[in-house]
């Protein structure tokens, strides 16, 4: 039952993605040139090792603002309008750090990535598209520094309510919501602010839902009060690799590997849920870094007493093997508790 509900929660994201084919392939026939394109960033991300840049070229989208009394109908255009973007596949990107200028070229959906050793103290940098006209300061986050611990989260169930355990709640909140209506987990926002300790703890998010819903998480994170961070997301689409959506295993060890290589002397704090694959994504995570390096594992109960229990299972054999620190809890309030019991809060 619950594996059917999350596959129908990505059943509500496909027929939004299905829209957006429609009007992907409806777009060769509306002129690029007379649209305005900017480069929305996704990821500015500063580390140890340099900088990590990562965003889209695309046509610039006027949306209204939501309000919480708007309705299904409005909401559903809104959510689905998300998907509707005019890419511009081969632009010239410059991104300007510090006195240098680097430049590269969106892919052929329009995304465009950028890996640079940069030494010099920095705190934004600007990204240009010469041949638009486009300009726009984009600001860091992360550390230059070698910090001690960073943060990891899952969002949907572990920050962000999706209603994963009531079939109906889940489809009108994924189809028919918006970032004002969107419910938070009690307690998450503050917890996660508070390990962030003002910047000294980068943050860093992953989920499994594509990247044409980043800015909708944005600006649900902002309304939280969520500290800036890192976001890793997902590419959708049909290729000899994948049918649709990557694999959530893959993407969300891959993401947690890619920050281990950025913060090389960090230590981890991973928090997720057990809706999904979480529980046994971290375990491996943790045998691999050892426990020296994974502090906690902190996993939140939406599935019922059957899958907590099978989770706490593991985790004491876990523990026994590899000496890990890893909880089923229910809500914030025990995250917290066995995170003061280990001096990490």
């Amino acid at each position: 039952m619950k594996g059917l509900i999350v596959w129908l929660r990505h059943g509500a994201l496909v027929i939004e993605w299905l829209l957006g084919v429609i009007w992907y392939l409806m777009t060769f026939w509306i002129p690029r040139k007379k649209a305005d394109p900017v480069a929305d960033v996704y990821n500015a991300i500063l580390h140890p090792g340099g900088i990590y840049l990562f965003g889209r070229v695309m046509a610039l989208r006027v949306m209204s603002a939501p309000k919480p009394e708007d309705g299904k109908w409005v909401n559903f255009k809104r959510m689905a309008s998300n998907w509707f973007t005019l890419d511009f596949p081969h632009a010239r990107v410059e991104i300007t750090m510090g006195d240098r200028v680097i430049t590269v070229r969106s892919n052929k959906e329009g995304y465009f990535e950028v890996q640079d050793a940069c030494k010099g103290p920095i705190e934004s940098v600007e990204v240009h598209l010469p041949q638009h006209g486009y300009r726009a300061e984009v600001p860091l986050v992360g550390s230059k520094e070698q910090t001690p611990m960073v943060i990891i989260s899952d969002v949907d169930d572990t920050l962000m309510e999706t209603g994963s355990i009531s079939m109906g709640k889940m489809l009108e909140t994924t189809l028919f919501g918006n970032s004002l209506t969107r419910e938070l987990v009690p307690g998450m926002p503050e917890l996660i602010s508070e390990l962030y300790q003002g910047g000294r703890y980068p943050v860093f998010y992953v989920t499994s839902s594509p990247w044409n819903l980043a800015n909708f998480l944005k600006r649900i994170f902002r309304r939280a009060q969520l500290p800036a961070g890192g976001l890793f997301m997902t590419n959708w689409g049909l290729t000899p690799e994948q049918w649709l959506t990557p694999s959530h295993d893959v993407h969300k060890r891959a993401s947690i590997d890619e920050v281990a290589s950025w913060f090389q002397g960090a230590s981890f704090i991973l928090f997720g849920d057990d809706s999904q694959r979480d529980p046994e994504i971290y375990a491996n995570a943790l045998k691999s870094y050892g426990s020296e390096r994974v502090k906690a594992i902190l996993i939140r109960s939406v599935s019922g007493e059957l899958r907590a229990n099978e989770v706490r299972e593991d985790f004491k054999q876990l523990s026994k093997e590899h000496g890990g620190f890893a909880h089923v809890v229910k809500d914030s309030e025990e995250m917290r508790a066995h995170l003061q019991s280990r001096d990490l809060l």
